[in-house]
């Protein structure tokens, strides 16, 4: 596999876990507001980066997918 494959698939293992994260937070927020709505403001929950162990995990393997992309110096 060329250098240029591992740079793209660390790409989309990083905008995997981002987007992960990301529809995470946003169905927090969601629940929030629909308990907020029923009258119990007291549900304010935030979700962490290791709260979904797949967010940590898709990351690691992007960020080092993504660094052994890149070409190495030849002496």
């Amino acid at each position: 596999m060329a250098n240029d494959h591992y740079r793209k698939l660390g790409a989309a293992f990083l905008i995997a876990s981002g987007f992960i994260h990301a529809i995470e937070r946003v169905g927090t927020k969601i629940a929030y507001g629909i308990e907020r709505t029923g009258g119990n403001p007291s549900f304010s929950v935030s979700v962490g980066f290791f709260d979904n162990i797949f967010v940590p995990a898709l990351t690691f393997v992007g960020v080092i997918l993504f660094v052994y992309g890149f070409p190495k110096k030849e002496l």
